[in-house]
């Protein structure tokens, strides 16, 4: 067996999502059915059905992507959870246009959102992202490729780690070709290095995982406070639209949505910590006060749990600063 499969099975069964006997067919660029969703003039999103990570159902294909068509080629904001997937985003956006795609913007550094790099490196994009998401892809890229070959049954199939080649962690206004964006730092809200893609002529925001519909937010890798605040930051800029990491476009009201979301969740955590209960005892009360936001994370409940012992931790962590 070689070290791809011997990586793949022991990841497999170390979390219950392969078996030794199962094996899947690596997915080829047809078992997506991608789309592009036009946005505004020129702006397209690429959303997946799937609500949850990685899986042999999804094929790998959990987290969304953009992409926009200037003057002189094309901008794409995350490039998918493999390879493969990032060949079919390719597809997508040759069915728009026949310009080459001469800008890529990885959000942060969780996989699904920057595997897909590899099938556009003969472009000689450039690929931009903060300089604590490169170097987190240049220390665990090849970890991600194991970790969604164990999750989907080998279904994602090889991918190369192509890394990011420039680096911004300061907000920043860039003009791709005629198209005007700005670069927002969310100083490590949903994780390390994340950034937001702000088009204010089209008052467009593509979030990355610093924003989510319809899909409780995954937060193991936070700063809860921190998200909280920049949430009310993007509020302020009143998009009219916005592109979530996962979950499908929405109005620009669901920055609020996902704002007030965070602050039940760390209020209710905050409340129970000073009372002396630990985080198994606060659950309860923290599905009772959370139960509000269904109507918007229909999964609340699979996440819940996690979610406050995440906050709990921070919590503490505030108390000793």
């Amino acid at each position: 067996m070689s070290h791809r499969n011997d990586m793949r099975m022991i990841l497999g069964m170390l979390f219950g999502l392969v078996s030794a006997a199962t094996v899947a067919a690596p997915a080829t660029v047809g078992d997506y059915p991608m789309r592009a969703e036009k946005l505004a003039p020129d702006v397209y999103a690429v959303v997946t059905p799937a609500r949850d990570f990685p899986s042999v159902e999804n094929r790998g294909w959990n987290s969304n992507s953009a992409f926009v068509v200037t003057r002189d080629g094309v901008l794409v904001i995350d490039t998918g959870s493999s390879e493969t997937i990032g060949k079919a985003l390719r597809q997508v956006i040759a069915k728009v246009t026949d310009k080459p795609v001469r800008w890529i913007i990885n959000t942060h550094g969780h996989g699904d959102h920057w595997l897909g790099n590899a099938a556009l490196a003969d472009t000689k994009a450039e690929i931009i992202s903060s300089s604590s998401v490169k170097q987190r892809i240049e220390k665990e890229g090849e970890d991600w490729v194991a970790r969604f070959d164990g999750m989907t049954d080998g279904a994602t199939g090889p991918s190369r780690v192509v890394k990011p080649n420039q680096v911004y962690d300061a907000r920043v206004a860039i003009a791709f070709s005629d198209l005007k964006a700005e670069l927002i730092p969310s100083q490590d809200a949903h994780s390390p290095g994340d950034l937001v893609v702000w088009l204010p002529q089209q008052r467009l925001l593509i979030g990355g995982d610093v924003l989510y519909t319809e899909r409780a937010p995954a937060t193991f890798d936070s700063r809860l406070a921190q998200w909280i605040v920049f949430l009310r930051e993007l509020e302020a800029l009143k998009p009219v639209k916005i592109v979530p990491g996962h979950g499908p476009v929405a109005a620009g009201a669901s920055v609020s949505y996902l704002r007030a979301y965070f602050e039940d969740l760390w209020k209710v955590v905050e409340t129970g910590y000073k009372e002396g209960k630990p985080d198994f005892e606060i659950l309860p009360q923290a599905k009772q006060v959370m139960a509000r936001h269904k109507q918007h994370f229909p999964d609340l409940d699979t996440r819940i749990g996690e979610s406050v012992s995440h906050t709990y931790l921070q919590v503490e962590a505030a108390e000793f600063k």
